[in-house]
């Protein structure tokens, strides 16, 4: 038995356009959520705008370009993740996976409170999307270089340990 997911990464400049695209863009039927987010708070508020999400989202950014004077030019952080497993993943499954990713790639490493702030949607049976912006709280860049191979890795990981648990 192989299970596998399929994981994709790519950045943008608009955290509110990309917000409003991924809720568009949900499957038929479904009813996308706020699956986890860098504030245990966050969850627990699920009914916030999309609006207002990306604003929550794009607080640190905004400190960085009154202090520097400067935008990025891509600093919304999409990652893709499909699961290609054939089975239904629960919502705490889901997030396992998430906070790995997260922490692979560098956006919230292990413990760090001053790290970028992320939101998992979960907009499908066997989707969820990862938004996060590139600028920490603390104002600085993350350190996400190779976060593609560090987000399938992090995927392949996951679907090895959901084999063996499986497989017992």
């Amino acid at each position: 038995m192989h299970l596998s997911f399929d994981c994709h990464i790519r950045r943008s400049a608009d955290t509110a356009a990309l917000l409003t695209t991924l809720h568009a863009n949900r499957d038929e039927g479904f009813a996308p959520y706020l699956l986890a987010a860098w504030s245990p708070h966050l969850e627990a508020a699920n009914a916030l705008s999309l609006a207002h999400l990306a604003q929550l989202l794009d607080e640190p950014l905004h400190a960085r370009q009154q202090r520097t004077g400067r935008r990025p030019a891509r600093p919304a952080w999409h990652c893709s993740v499909v699961n290609g497993t054939g089975r239904v993943l629960s919502d705490e499954q889901w997030e396992a996976l998430v906070k790995d990713i997260v922490a692979a790639t560098g956006i919230e490493p292990g413990g760090d409170m001053a790290a970028c702030r992320w939101v998992a949607l979960r907009r499908g049976e066997c989707s969820v999307d990862l938004v996060a912006n590139v600028i920490r709280q603390d104002g600085r860049w993350a350190r996400i270089h190779q976060d593609t191979f560090h987000a399938r890795s992090a995927c392949d990981h996951y679907a090895g340990a959901l084999t063996v648990q499986l497989a017992a």
